[in-house]
């Protein structure tokens, strides 16, 4: 659907993304402050685990703590991870809608991944503020490349929904794969770790990760000044965008399908 097309349709959609928050955290326990606080457990656990009981020391910190090494991107990194698997369920996590309603299929993506990075997204700007008051030195020069940072997650995650969200209609059996598969992922991405920290005999499996591509300039923009890998990111945001254009061409050719399978 193109930009005017999704302007038409913007009353439907701001009324998914409201169902899409409200399913999620309304009557639940904690409603969307829990969106805050696992990303916090998580941070705690993994500054425990490498600080405490490995007493692990990077250089690369200088004068900042593990905790907002690890906070500047394991946000963006939630929103994605999320955002793609509640992605890959919007079609058939509304297959009921589908069958009453006649609209444009990828609405239901585009809420699913968005409502997803806004919860997150303002988790981010919470923790970062702060810790920016305890004293942590944050760059704010870097602000255009955490907003370049986290729509090229946006467009990445989207992109990958327009895949895995058919194929789950279809196949049933995506979910159980893309879990462990974002587990690797996570692992063999720069968040517990500075990439320089990565030996140069696997260095070229790194370089095909896109999320190294986009989670590290924005970690050396925010906690160094550093702009040196803006032209990666730049690239990593043009081939996100890219790809989401071709991942919903094929989604909307397959979209007329979904009724019969979902």
């Amino acid at each position: 659907m193109r930009p005017a097309g999704l302007w038409a349709h913007r009353r439907l959609f701001a009324s998914i993304v409201r169902r899409e928050l409200s399913n999620r955290y309304v009557g639940s326990l904690g409603g969307g402050l829990w969106a805050l606080v696992q990303p916090l457990l998580l941070l705690a656990i993994y500054s425990f685990v490498f600080r405490v009981i490995f007493g692990v020391r990077f250089p690369e910190l200088a004068q900042h703590s593990f905790v907002v090494f690890v906070a500047s991107v394991l946000w963006p990194w939630m929103a994605f991870s999320e955002g793609l698997q509640r992605g890959t369920q919007a079609i058939a996590g509304n297959a009921s809608l589908i069958k009453k309603v006649a609209f444009p299929h990828e609405l239901l993506v585009y809420a699913a991944v968005g409502a997803t990075f806004v919860l997150h997204l303002f988790g981010y700007v919470v923790v970062l503020s702060g810790l920016a008051l305890t004293g942590e030195v944050l760059h704010l020069a870097a602000l255009p490349l955490v907003i370049a940072a986290w729509c090229t997650l946006f467009a990445l995650s989207c992109g990958l929904a327009f895949v895995t969200a058919p194929l789950q209609v279809f196949l049933k059996d995506v979910e159980h794969i893309l879990t462990p598969t974002l587990m690797v992922l996570f692992y063999g991405t720069p968040i517990l770790y500075p990439l320089s920290r990565v030996p140069e005999s696997v260095s070229w499996v790194m370089q095909l990760n896109p999320l190294a591509h986009i989670l590290d300039p924005m970690r050396q923009g925010l906690l160094q000044g550093s702009f040196d890998a803006s032209g990666r990111l730049l690239a990593a945001l043009v081939g996100a965008l890219v790809l989401a254009w071709v991942c919903k061409r094929m989604f909307n050719r397959l979209s007329p399908h979904f009724e019969d399978f979902a």
